[in-house]
């Protein structure tokens, strides 16, 4: 059955205070603040088109790319009828199935906020390069204020199809004096939801946090990767990531440009010759951050750690090369560890 979102403010005196829902009035101002932040929804996305025209005259509210290169449809529900809303995002998705990487790119470099360059955007936003072949799958998600048991009924027996279709319930909350709020729930859940459309298809996937740890854990080294995870989960946000040859977990921070960048990778794979967790640190970005010098952040880490070549570390712009050093080694015990967070959180205090 539908969910219905609660909220409470806790009161200076330790009470509880209902915050009501408020309906959001124009139908434009959720899709304003979801192509500003779609993290909202989900931080895995970026945006690469709104009002998107589709060859047979529909328009896709928002057009986005997740990290792994997959294309998805953002469709506001905008009062229409069960049966229209999940039409429309499926008809949407029968279109966007048919584009060719270079048609998905060219869309992308046509919208204002991308500015003529997807591959720079993507970067910028991941820490990764765009793949090299991307809209190898595809899914939709259809956004609304409140979800009726017709709707939900009807993506859930899609979903149960492995069809990639999923709602997000936002809805809208204003305090007493005049504080706006936004909550947003998933009819199923996101990870469920990507198992499912992932299916047995193959391609480029981004693993989830839960899979990396499992990883490390069958290494040996799931300890270090939880000790450094929960240490540096205040300071960092985290992605786990997979390419070709590697696993690992992406630890993204925030310049003082406001630019979100990666700083640091731990791999959750392990090295016959060298059985420890593998990091590398984008020094000259995380020093500039935490307002420290490479000096002292390389008296955070094991004795044996090594300079790296940063010159080509993905997402910095050209001048942000010149010079820029990086640093790599392993975590081999919990001491290593807890002094890197030790550093860390002196930092930010």
């Amino acid at each position: 059955m539908p969910q219905k979102i609660r909220m409470w403010e806790v009161t200076d005196e330790q009470t509880l205070t209902e915050i009501p829902s408020d309906k959001i009035s124009l139908e434009e101002q959720l899709e304003d603040w979801l192509e500003s932040d779609i993290s909202m929804l989900d931080e895995n996305l970026l945006v690469i088109g709104r009002q998107v025209s589709t060859d047979f005259g529909g328009q896709i509210d928002l057009l986005c790319l997740d990290s792994s290169g997959e294309t998805v449809v953002v469709e506001l529900k905008k009062g229409k009828t069960p049966r229209q809303v999940t039409a429309q995002a499926l008809e949407y998705a029968s279109w966007v199935k048919e584009l060719s990487p270079e048609q998905v790119i060219a869309l992308a470099n046509s919208y204002d906020k991308i500015g003529g360059s997807l591959k720079e955007s993507f970067e910028e936003k991941f820490g990764d390069p765009l793949p090299e072949t991307i809209n190898l799958r595809h899914r939709s998600l259809v956004v609304a204020e409140s979800m009726d048991d017709s709707t939900e009924r009807i993506v859930r027996y899609l979903s149960d199809l492995n069809v990639p279709i999923n709602i997000a319930t936002v809805q809208h909350f204003k305090t007493a004096d005049d504080r706006e709020m936004l909550a947003q729930i998933f009819l199923v859940e996101p990870e469920v939801a990507e198992v499912k459309a992932i299916g047995n298809s193959r391609g480029r996937t981004r693993k989830s946090l839960q899979f990396l740890e499992s990883l490390a854990e069958k290494n040996g080294i799931g300890k270090l990767y939880r000790e450094l995870a929960n240490g540096v989960s205040e300071t960092f946000k985290a992605r786990g990531t997979s390419s070709t040859l590697s696993n690992y977990v992406r630890y993204q921070a925030q310049l003082s440009n406001g630019s979100t960048r990666a700083v640091m990778y731990a791999y959750s794979d392990t090295d016959e010759d060298n059985p420890g967790m593998y990091f590398e640190i984008q020094a000259t970005w995380l020093s500039s951050h935490l307002g420290v010098d490479i000096g002292t952040l390389k008296g955070w880490l094991p004795d044996d750690v090594e300079e790296l070549d940063a010159s080509n570390w993905v997402g910095s712009s050209v001048a942000e090369r010149e010079g820029a050093i990086g640093l790599g080694g392993y975590f081999h015990t919990k001491d290593e560890v807890d002094k890197f967070i030790t550093g860390l959180r002196a930092s930010v205090e």
